[in-house]
């Protein structure tokens, strides 16, 4: 039991350190998945329950889960969701007041789920990611993400100060405050299979009021892929940037999103359903709730967009 113990009147009364709840979608990972939760576990931390999302493997990854279930970890079975519904998914199933959402081909240090919970649980911030080295190379590391002047990904250098806010949270390790999760409406639901869910993400939380953190003292290190497990063509990918710039975005940067987009064979038949769709309403609720504009947001990062 995690906690420590404070004096009220004659007898000792335990505080609980809040319950952080891991969600980790997986696919396809092959033995990856065994190898994070044992990291996890090896690396301790505060009280916490694991929720693996099995989207629709057929490498047969979870099927040790299901021949021996593990203490604290409970797989539930997505099916093709997509990885931002089976983050949504996973979280809806969550018990914690903080969710940490992890890839499920990491390796954690000692400590790093206090450390990156911790300025969530005093106010310092909704959203933290820790750095993010790559298994490859791990002298190659990012410290939180920002775009370019074309709305490309790029990793950003160690802060000046830390921790530091950055525009944007990886995916691949992050951790939220439920609150604003729930308040936010979590990752997009109209987003398909994969793609700039985790950049919408931190835009949205961004543009609601809520501050996303880098903490740097924390690295994990990531196996990146050389194979996709989803079988992801050109048209999911430009769904979820043209639904991400319709939902968020003024007509300028729009009318950029649609020129750098239109090249590609599939952006008239992609565009005819977004329009027919509920962007529209999701917008106009976006527009009104939000305490910030997408203006805000560029001059607040020096991003070119």
């Amino acid at each position: 039991m995690n906690g420590e113990y404070i004096q009220r009147g004659v007898e000792p009364v335990l505080l609980r350190s809040p319950l952080v709840s891991v969600v980790i979608p997986c696919r396809n990972e092959g033995d990856y998945l065994r190898q994070t939760l044992q990291s996890i576990f090896r690396a301790g931390g505060p009280e916490r329950e694991i929720i693996v999302v099995d989207d629709g493997s057929d490498d047969g990854c979870c099927d040790f889960l299901r021949r021996n279930p593990l203490p604290g970890v409970q797989l539930l079975a997505g099916g093709g969701l997509g990885v931002a519904n089976a983050r949504n998914f996973g979280a809806a199933a969550a018990k914690g007041d903080c969710l940490c959402f992890c890839d499920a081909h990491l390796f954690v240090p000692a400590g790093w789920l206090d450390k990156i919970t911790a300025p969530i649980h005093d106010g310092r911030a909704d959203v933290v990611c820790p750095a993010i080295a790559d298994a490859g190379n791990t002298t190659a590391v990012g410290y939180g993400v920002t775009w370019d002047g074309q709305l490309q990904w790029q990793w950003l250098p160690p802060p000046a100060r830390e921790p530091a806010y950055v525009p944007l949270a990886p995916g691949g390790c992050l951790a939220v405050s439920r609150r604003a999760f729930e308040d936010a409406g979590g990752f997009e639901s109209g987003f398909r299979v994969f793609g700039y869910d985790d950049q919408e993400f931190s835009l949205k939380m961004w543009l609601f009021g809520y501050r996303v953190l880098v903490e740097p003292a924390v690295t994990v290190v990531h196996r990146f892929r050389t194979a996709h497990p989803y079988p992801v063509g050109w048209a999911p990918v430009i769904h979820n940037r043209l639904r991400m710039a319709l939902l968020h975005f003024k007509e300028e940067r729009i009318a950029r999103v649609l020129e750098m987009t239109r090249p590609h064979a599939e952006f008239s038949a992609v565009m005819a359903g977004l329009c027919l769709g509920d962007i529209w309403r999701k917008r106009a609720d976006y527009l009104k709730r939000r305490r910030h504009s997408d203006d805000w947001f560029m001059e607040r990062f020096g991003i070119g967009f």
